[in-house]
């Protein structure tokens, strides 16, 4: 089938966050059977990294994409487009971060390139970008491809959740709004889709209270071919990993928490512990928590951006997954388990993965039980053998891409899960 996916982001090797490795993997396993054209937004400096993703074997049609940092007339450009989407987004009731993902030009790209194409299906990655679904369910019934919308996660969770944190009344607010808002753009984009993909059975059932249709639990996944186990820690040592994009807000409080409420206790317990933090922005993030020789001295690094992970997963006794805010399947857990990797995380950094039988990872509550689980791993050797081989097979056998596109595959040809 030819299949055309529609991205947000530019999924190259460098993309730095867990959705666009996702959406990498996809394109990659996508392409082992069907006639895949990835239709990415192209943002400043990105131009020549798109032949690193025909490098997966697909088409690719880059889409120009007005963004901050742009210059010149893009940046004109860019001041405009976000003026009308904020207008757009007070007429429409749906949140400004989904309306900046929509103007008529790239509505007018995409219609052209459905024209041009014929796609027996086409697969949309992103709530935010759920607008250009509507504009394909307004074709002309002969001319539109099977529509599916991958979620990747509700907005609306996070947003609740970031309001049951807050301590500013005008925080709380904030957040139950803008939740409002996602609420009302996630139900309406299930209409506009075939089917619409949620990653974790809990997401599905939260949309389908809100009055969501034509839902379906279909996974992210881990490309279990090129992420192998190979965990070798150093004995008596006790170093703690975590990687994620600090881009993204539910990194940033997560650590934050750690550092404050479970680190400390770590420390106590263990001296020579060592926290490694990994992930685009985190080396910015710590500094500005605090001095980096203080930081030193209570064994916290920040490696800023890291090409290549292998070496600080092959060297750590635990990851810890400490979030509190955020939704969806995450991908650092899922990498971490794939990798043979010891993992402790929250309720919810390990939604969509713990649960029912499913062992690893070992779950704890934020704070100080969650400093009490990293130190039972980095303490009992054979917990954590136990917790790594487990969680390897956890992947394997529920978050392989291979299974994973034989189910999309079913659902591009119209068939009912």
């Amino acid at each position: 089938m030819r299949i055309l996916v529609v991205s947000p982001y530019l999924p190259h090797r460098r993309v730095g966050h867990g959705g666009g490795t996702a959406v990498r993997d996809l394109l990659r396993w996508l392409a082992r059977r069907h006639e895949v054209t990835a239709a990415c937004l192209v943002r400043p400096g990105e131009a020549d990294l798109v032949e690193d993703v025909r490098a997966l074997g697909v088409a690719v049609a880059p889409l120009a994409y007005a963004a901050r940092g742009d210059s010149g007339l893009r940046q004109t450009v860019f001041l405009r487009e976000r003026a009308a989407a904020a207008l757009r987004a007070v007429a429409s009731g749906y949140p400004l971060y989904v309306e900046k993902y929509w103007t008529p030009v790239l509505s007018a790209t995409l219609a052209s390139l459905v024209a041009r194409l014929q796609p027996h299906a086409v697969q949309i990655e992103y709530l935010q970008m759920a607008l250009h679904c509507r504009d394909f369910r307004r074709l002309p019934d002969r001319s539109r491809p099977r529509l599916v919308l991958n979620t990747h996660e509700l907005g609306s969770l996070p947003r609740e959740r970031r309001a049951q944190l807050a301590t500013s009344p005008l925080a709380r607010l904030a957040a139950r709004r803008e939740a409002a808002r996602w609420r009302r753009l996630q139900v309406a984009a299930s209409g506009w889709a075939d089917r619409t993909l949620c990653v974790t059975d809990q997401d599905r059932d939260l949309l389908a209270a809100m009055g969501g249709v034509r839902l379906t639990t279909v996974p992210l996944g881990m490309d279990i071919e090129h992420v192998t186990p190979d965990w070798r820690p150093e004995p008596g040592a006790c170093r703690v990993l975590f990687v994620g994009s600090f881009q993204h807000r539910p990194n940033r409080s997560g650590v934050r928490a750690f550092l404050t409420e479970a680190w400390p206790r770590i420390r106590t317990e263990i001296p020579g512990a060592h926290l490694d933090l990994a992930g685009r922005g985190s080396d910015s993030f710590l500094s500005a928590l605090g001095d980096p020789v203080h930081w030193q001295a209570r064994g916290v690094t920040a490696h800023g951006y890291v090409d290549d992970l292998a070496p600080l997963f092959r060297a750590c006794h635990v990851f810890a997954a400490h979030l509190t805010e955020g939704g969806g399947i995450k991908i650092k857990v899922l990498e971490a388990l794939a990798r043979g990797v010891p993992v402790v995380a929250t309720p919810v950094a390990a939604e969509g993965i713990a649960g029912g039988d499913r062992t690893p990872p070992l779950v704890a509550a934020p704070g100080v039980a969650f400093a009490d689980a990293v130190l039972r791993v980095a303490s009992d050797a054979s917990l954590a053998a136990s917790l790594a081989a487990g969680g390897r097979r956890l992947i394997e056998e529920n978050f392989g891409w291979g299974a994973i596109v034989e189910s999309l595959s079913g659902i591009y040809a119209g068939q009912e899960p």
